[in-house]
């Protein structure tokens, strides 16, 4: 169970800077959480992405990169953060405290969670978890973990799956959402899968317009 793993953070160790965004490493007393910022130029808001079972730093369709290069404009910084260990999902889930962690020692008392498919789960997990969290926008994600949703509200819940999706049934998101309490939100893709490639430019436009208003 990921309450019976202890990780402290002991650190930041800076890294290279590349278009703006710029790579650093969380140190803890279990390893260092790699995570790639693109900051805003006020502190304040920010959203911490995770990836799928495989760990990464780009999410379905490049979306974290995307909201990387678009969302400091806009006032919110957007953190992509890589598992130490991907598909453990207790790892993964301290990992996901440890980044939530971080920002709000940096200043920001507002964090939105991102995840795909398994770091859906792990971000509402995350989010019942962290006082920081304001809203968890789950994306294609797995029920695996995500047991805890009805514990999430009062903060909002943002439900995105592929309604062709053959590797998550878009009806995982629907059970999610019928656990869950309010504020929350469903939005099915017709024709979409897994990856949320077909749909690519609405899920940015739907994931971007939740950040600012949420």
């Amino acid at each position: 169970m990921a309450e019976e793993i202890n990780l402290r953070i002991t650190g930041v160790e800076p890294g290279d800077e590349i278009a703006g965004a710029r790579k650093l490493a969380i140190s803890t007393t279990r390893g260092p959480i790699p995570v790639v910022m693109h900051s805003a130029a006020e502190r304040g808001r920010a959203a911490l992405c995770v990836s799928g079972a495989l760990g990464g730093f780009d999410g379905p369709a490049m979306l974290y990169p995307r909201l990387g290069l678009e969302m400091p404009k806009l006032g919110v910084t957007i953190a992509r953060l890589n598992y130490r260990h991907p598909n453990e999902f207790s790892e993964c889930l301290v990992d996901t405290m440890a980044g939530i962690t971080f920002l709000a020692g940096i200043g920001h008392q507002r964090v939105a969670l991102i995840g795909h498919s398994f770091g859906g789960a792990v971000a509402i997990n995350a989010g019942t978890l962290a006082s920081a969290v304001t809203t968890v926008i789950a994306l294609s994600s797995q029920l695996a973990g995500a047991h805890v949703v009805g514990d999430l509200s009062p903060k909002a819940l943002l439900l995105i799956h592929g309604g062709a999706d053959t590797i998550l049934s878009h009806e995982s998101s629907q059970a999610l959402y019928d656990r869950a309490g309010e504020p929350r939100k469903i939005v099915v893709l017709p024709g979409v899968g897994h990856g949320l490639a077909e749909a690519a430019d609405r899920v940015f436009d739907l994931v971007s317009k939740w950040l600012l208003e949420r």
